[in-house]
């Protein structure tokens, strides 16, 4: 019985914990920014951290939140987004989202765009996000 036990503990290590759902962003010109958006899916009972976030694609990536001060609405560079266990964290417009700054080449409706998603405890994870236009 502890040899089963064991066994499917090791296969619940072994399986990712950390889900990525819905990747999508918007269409841009090659020099322009864009925004990368998705769903992160925590199935394990521990809290994750996204920490860092690359890509190819373009001369800057970086976690961003948007907020509100007074009537004035912003965004800001954030150094991660702790995910809590058993729940999905929403990247989206006007919330959390990666910003794809500086892009190298032209992206269009349709395309797919690899990128690479560090957690602090699942590691990398690659993504390929759809693109769509506005």
């Amino acid at each position: 019985m502890t040899a089963v036990i064991l066994f499917l503990s090791l296969i619940n290590l072994l399986s990712p914990q950390i889900k990525i759902e819905n990747a999508w962003m918007r269409n841009a010109s090659r020099g322009t920014n864009s925004a990368l958006y998705f769903d992160i899916n925590n199935t394990s009972s521990r809290d994750d951290e996204l920490i860092d976030v690359s890509s190819d694609i373009a001369k800057v990536v970086q976690i961003h939140e948007t907020y509100k001060q007074g009537e004035n609405m912003g965004m800001r560079k954030v150094d991660s987004i702790i995910v809590k266990g058993k729940s999905i964290f929403h990247l989206s417009p006007a919330g959390f989202h990666v910003m794809v700054i500086r892009l190298k080449e032209d992206i269009k409706a349709g395309d797919k765009k690899e990128f690479v998603l560090t957690f602090r405890h699942q590691g990398k994870i690659k993504i390929k996000a759809t693109v769509k236009s506005d």
